[in-house]
């Protein structure tokens, strides 16, 4: 079953799509487009410097990739649990609220206490005009694809 997701370069805009890799893969790899690197953890395409991931010592290219995942998972936890996370010093991945997904609630009592469930459904934002006509232009064109089909809808 293949899973694709759309993955945006945080350095040039350019989009494209991947497999979905497994739950905490860390993938590390240029832009095709820009040719600046990133980081791609959890389906979100992270931007890393390319100078410090090239050319620094194995402990700044240590700590330039905690900083950015750090700065992600704070972000992320920080949604979770309601927390304003604005006012972060460190890296905190895509900026734009639609480049966010919103990762599935466990349980109903969980989803509750993070504030995101009214009657048994989940409150996502809606969507945006990107994501609309990414649907439009490309997931939709692959619909009859039996393989991505079958990822999709089982």
């Amino acid at each position: 079953m293949l899973s694709l997701i759309e993955v945006t370069c945080p350095h040039c805009g350019a989009r494209g799509q991947i497999m979905l890799p497994p739950v905490g893969t860390i993938i590390v790899g240029p832009c095709p487009e820009c040719q600046g690197l990133v980081v791609v953890f959890c389906g979100h395409v992270l931007a890393l410097e390319k100078e410090t991931m090239l050319h620094g010592t194995p402990e700044a290219k240590r700590d330039h990739m905690l900083n950015v995942l750090t700065g992600f998972l704070r972000e992320r936890i920080g949604q979770l649990i309601g927390e304003e996370t604005q006012g972060s010093q460190e890296p905190t991945g895509p900026s734009d609220e639609a480049e966010r997904l919103e990762q599935p609630v466990e349980s109903a009592a969980q989803a509750e206490q993070a504030g995101g469930v009214q009657s048994g459904v989940q409150k996502l934002p809606p969507i945006s005009h990107q994501e609309f006509t990414t649907f439009a232009n490309v997931e939709l064109k692959l619909i009859d694809n039996r393989d991505y089909f079958k990822a999709i809808f089982g």
